[in-house]
């Protein structure tokens, strides 16, 4: 994410994604009634064809449109904003309905009545932008499952088998494990990261990396290697719970979440410093309780958890947006999509 410019009189901030991850973080900041302004293209007929049946020639013009509704396409890489037009040329009749797409490296203007903990995400997108993302392998002797860690949510990129037997001859063996670990090692040069944790139980992470560390040894200083207790999702699982991504990329927003709910979990397994539901959330804001809110990502544009988030706010307490797209993000919402974490126990 880049700021481009900042108008703070009229309460614009001018900003440029980068990545997906940024196209992630203007979905939830962009709420109905903001105005957007961009650089885009819509069909204008000429005044002089207007007898014609033709739909008239695609034009690109700068346009405010206020917001009616927000869309988010992982698959094209696109944010669509919908609405009407509020700013154009003059023969773009104001009021007319139009769709802004934003896609990485477009230049957007937002003008809105910012909330707090919009300026935090954005500030949040602006330090992800200077680390790297991070590969995950979870594997064993028979099977590696690959993770790209992203700021929203974790991609599982690929599953690798190993195709070895004990019925097989040992040499046999041995050819198809360095065919296994050339598959993995292909896959990781294909994504431009800095850091790659490979974890799971057993040997087997251990060969891979000495394995590496002969044969490709561009990827070796790029590799953390760590032990979980089982493979595929719940081996990524526990390595986001004992923190080990966290060792590597700090502030990984998925790993920051993870930990929140697991700690929200604990609390709630032992009766201790946690509340989730609208009305228990509100009476902890009441008493001053809440240190840390959390709230689904899907539940930002409810007016009345807007005002719960509001009040949380004025307490002092830091608002956390968690994304329903990981595990962890499922779980919360399972909860009823909003829960803090107290400073004091209430009765």
């Amino acid at each position: 994410m880049k700021i481009v410019e900042e108008i703070p009189q009229k309460n614009i901030i001018k900003i440029m994604p980068e990545n997906l991850d940024d196209l992630w973080v203007l979905y939830n900041i962009i709420e109905e009634d903001d105005v957007i302004y961009a650089l885009t293209e819509r069909r204008v007929q000429d005044k002089g064809d207007m007898i014609r049946a033709d739909r008239g020639v695609k034009r690109k013009m700068f346009l405010g449109v206020k917001v009616k509704n927000v869309e988010f396409d992982e698959n094209t890489k696109r944010v669509r904003v919908l609405g009407n037009i509020v700013h154009a040329p003059d023969d773009v009749p104001l009021g007319s309905f139009h769709t802004i797409e934003i896609k990485p490296f477009d230049e957007i203007s937002i003008q809105k009545d910012w909330k707090r903990w919009q300026i935090e995400r954005i500030n949040e997108a602006l330090e992800s932008s200077k680390r790297p993302k991070i590969l995950v392998v979870v594997m064993d002797d028979e099977e590696a499952e690959i993770y790209e860690v992203r700021d929203y949510c974790v991609k599982e990129i690929c599953s690798i088998k190993s195709h070895s037997s004990k019925r097989l001859d040992h040499k046999i063996n041995e050819e198809l494990k360095k065919e296994y670990y050339h598959e993995i090692a292909k896959v990781l040069k294909e994504y431009e990261t800095d850091n790659i944790l490979v974890v799971g139980p057993g040997f087997a992470k251990n060969t891979f990396y000495n394995f590496i560390s002969q044969n490709y040894p561009e990827l070796k200083n790029k590799i953390l290697v760590e032990s979980v207790s089982t493979t595929s999702r719940a081996g990524l699982n526990e390595a986001f719970k004992r923190g080990l991504i966290n060792r590597i990329y700090k502030e990984s927003r998925v790993a920051k979440e993870t930990q929140l709910i697991e700690k929200l979990i604990e609390e709630i397994a032992k009766n201790g410093l946690a509340v989730y539901g609208k009305d228990e959330v509100l009476k902890a804001i009441d008493y001053s309780a809440v240190e840390t809110l959390l709230v689904s990502d899907d539940l930002v544009r409810d007016k009345e958890i807007e005002e719960i988030i509001k009040k949380a706010e004025e307490i002092g307490a830091k608002v956390i947006i968690v994304s329903s797209e990981h595990d962890a993000g499922k779980q919360l919402k399972a909860l009823g999509g909003i829960a803090g974490l107290l400073r004091f126990p209430i009765e």
